[in-house]
């Protein structure tokens, strides 16, 4: 009876490992690249976002656990210091990557916001599960194999959510690609480098779900997230 949800858990667990995995690896190697020119992340976004016509959208340093991503509602671009000051290749696919979310509007957008939830979902739900499957068993005295199954089917599901949204970061890629390939027409293999690294980048959330434990109790108690500027 537990031996499928066993192996759909097992399943869960190495794809979120593997893209957590890749993304760390390929992030290395890219930080060991120099980028083609002399700007900064900051300076390639914001350029992007000018070439498209995108002026309302500021580039904030936001040191936080959570950080490196793009805010709809406020029109910004939240990156860690590192990454916003950053000249290499790695910098500048992941500031690219999130600007290229400022362009997704419309059904685009609404599929944007739906995928920043399953984000969310796949950082604390997890550890939520865990107290929550705890409290069945110790208050309602709910046998351990009933609260197993609940644990894992929470996981497996929050994992095809974030699997389900994936085309909304490989659409913001796409958006990105078009323009990669006039800018960066000089410079064929830098271009070649960050398409490797913006496929990482594409997937990455998907190994939130194993950090769970460092999302939950580093940024979703009281006082452990650091504000927004």
């Amino acid at each position: 009876m537990l031996i499928l949800p066993l192996i759909l858990i097992i399943a869960t667990v190495m794809a979120s490992k593997w893209a957590q995995g890749r993304y760390a690896e390929r992030m290395a190697m890219g930080h060991k690249a120099q980028a083609p020119e002399n700007l900064t992340a900051e300076q390639i976004a914001q350029e992007f976002l000018h070439a498209h016509g995108v002026t309302d959208v500021r580039t904030v340093k936001h040191n936080g656990i959570v950080t490196n991503y793009y805010d709809p509602g406020r029109r910004r671009l939240y990156l860690h210091g590192d990454i916003l000051s950053g000249k290499t290749l790695s910098c500048w696919a992941l500031a690219l990557h999130e600007a290229a979310h400022a362009l997704q509007k419309g059904e685009d957008g609404d599929s944007f916001q739906w995928r920043r939830t399953c984000i969310r979902l796949t950082r604390y739900v997890p550890m939520l599960a865990v107290f929550g499957t705890a409290a069945l068993m110790f208050f309602m005295k709910i046998p351990f194999r009933n609260s197993m199954m609940i644990f894992i089917a929470i996981c497996v599901l929050i994992m095809l959510m974030n699997l389900g949204t994936l085309a909304v970061e490989h659409n913001a890629n796409a958006r990105l690609r078009r323009w990669l390939e006039e800018r960066l027409s000089s410079s064929p293999v830098a271009q070649e480098r960050i398409e490797v690294l913006l496929a990482a980048i594409a997937t990455r959330e998907l190994g939130d779900l194993v950090q769970s434990p460092r999302y939950f109790f580093l940024s979703a108690l009281p006082g452990t997230s650091s504000a927004r500027p």
